[in-house]
């Protein structure tokens, strides 16, 4: 029975269904030789017992075959329990047709090494040492008279084998012993070896994916910080046109309304919109110079009083509303100053749009050996756990239309990590949100004072 296709089914379910289809093809290599065996030979076998271990691989296969269809992942606990169940019905079988001197007791090594990809380093290990205990029964008979009845009943092929040649080697006591017993320490030894490097092999490849997705990740975010590099270029470009127009409009409509003396406040409202249109061209001169390149800015050596204070300026909240504590012991450190207060001002802003009409904010500095910490924390509506996920993805925002482009905690995040830190947020539904800023002591230590 071939299990549905799994093009996109998580990897344990498609390697469960590869199991699946191995058992199935043991199955049917295992009826082909009893039924050669059973009918060419003339040898009288229980077949009974050996319908009875082909009947519980069948329904123990449509079973697992079940739990494939209806589960949306395969546990390694069933991995393990497969691997075993087949170590027991292989012994079953091959100690009903030959026993120690059966010639497929080499399909141990294969569950072995199945077991060695499949299941995590304790169970390879467990279904390791089971295997050998049970291989043991076939290299440690208790009765030394069966070595020579499985030969002479089952495996006496004329071509290949002289019954008295093998009585004289079963009659040889002490060396009849030592072949099986040396076999089944080259058994043992083999299977650790297997264990053993597989185990590793497989590691190594594990280490080498996860290395190989991190830098698609890097690629990816590189790709995506050029994309907004070349957005906020064009966004500068083409917005300093019109810019220079309302600027230029603006300031003759001022001009000749104080000349004739007019309206106070439409010379209010024009300084206003003059105001408004410097404070435009900076923010599209910031986002030409250095959007996607945050680093791009020199570093300076600030003290953390003045970043903290500049932080909060020109924000729409009040002393009461804010409170700032700073622990930081260097007193001073030396980093992209406009960038790291801009990335502050935004997690502060995020805070204030989140808490409604009566924000609360704190805003601690603190540090220790290693690290220099930003946490900023709010009491607004929270955010939902698909929202953490999603929230230092760029472009992803949950303000309404107009109020955010879902870019300052990627840029935030992109930042930290050119630093030496990260970002890290905090929250429940209801209950605040606390953004954590890090910076590496090691990138923004400043230089002692000579």
């Amino acid at each position: 029975m071939q299990p549905p296709p799994l093009s996109t089914a998580p990897p344990s379910k498609i390697v469960f269904a590869w199991l699946l289809n191995l058992r199935w093809g043991a199955l049917a290599c295992q009826v082909t030789l009893v039924t050669f065996v059973h009918f060419f030979y003339d040898i009288k076998l229980p077949m009974l017992i050996i319908s009875s271990i082909f009947l519980i691989i069948i329904v123990s296969n449509l079973l697992f075959f079940y739990i494939i269809r209806h589960q949306s992942m395969v546990p390694q606990l069933l991995f393990s329990l497969v691997m075993f169940i087949d170590v027991i019905l292989l012994t079953g079988l091959l100690y009903h047709t030959g026993g120690p001197l059966n010639p497929f007791t080499f399909l141990y090594l294969v569950h072995i090494a199945l077991g060695a990809i499949l299941v995590r380093a304790p169970c390879q290990w467990a279904l390791t040492i089971f295997s050998i205990v049970c291989a043991a029964i076939f290299f440690f008979p208790s009765n030394p008279d069966l070595l020579l009845k499985f030969h002479k009943v089952i495996f006496a092929i004329p071509q290949l084998f002289s019954e008295g040649r093998q009585l004289t080697l079963l009659e040889q006591g002490h060396e009849t012993t030592l072949h099986p017993h040396g076999m089944w320490f080259a058994f043992s030894i083999t299977a650790c070896f297997i264990v053993f490097f597989v185990g590793k092999t497989r590691k190594e490849l594990e280490r080498h994916q996860e290395k190989i997705a991190t830098l698609q990740q890097e690629k990816n975010k590189n790709e995506r910080l050029a994309s907004l590099a070349t957005l906020a270029a064009g966004a500068a470009h083409e917005f300093s046109t019109p810019l220079a127009v309302i600027a230029v409009a603006s300031g003759e409509m001022l001009h000749t309304l104080k000349k004739e003396n007019g309206d106070p406040e439409l010379i209010e409202d024009l300084n206003l919109i003059q105001n408004q249109v410097e404070r435009c061209r900076a923010i599209l001169s910031h986002m030409a110079a250095d959007a996607g390149e945050p680093l791009g800015e020199e570093f300076e050596t600030v003290a953390t009083d003045k970043l903290l204070a500049a932080a909060i300026e020109e924000l729409p909240i009040t002393s009461e509303q804010i409170r700032i504590i700073n622990e930081a012991q260097s007193g001073k450190v030396r980093l992209p100053f406009r960038t790291v207060t801009r990335i502050i001002k935004g997690l502060i802003k995020n805070g204030i749009d989140a808490s409604g009409q009566n924000p609360l904010i704190r805003l601690l500095c603190r540090q220790d050996s290693n690290f220099l910490y930003f946490e900023i924390e709010d009491n607004g509506h929270g955010m939902s756990e698909d929202c953490l996920a999603l929230a230092t993805d760029p472009f992803f925002t949950t303000k309404p239309p107009g109020k955010g482009m879902g870019l300052g905690l990627f840029l935030a995040k992109t930042v930290s990590e050119r630093l030496g830190g990260t970002i890290t947020l905090q929250s429940e539904p209801g209950k605040g949100t606390t953004a954590t800023l890090t910076l590496a002591l090691a990138k923004i230590a400043a230089p002692p004072e000579a």
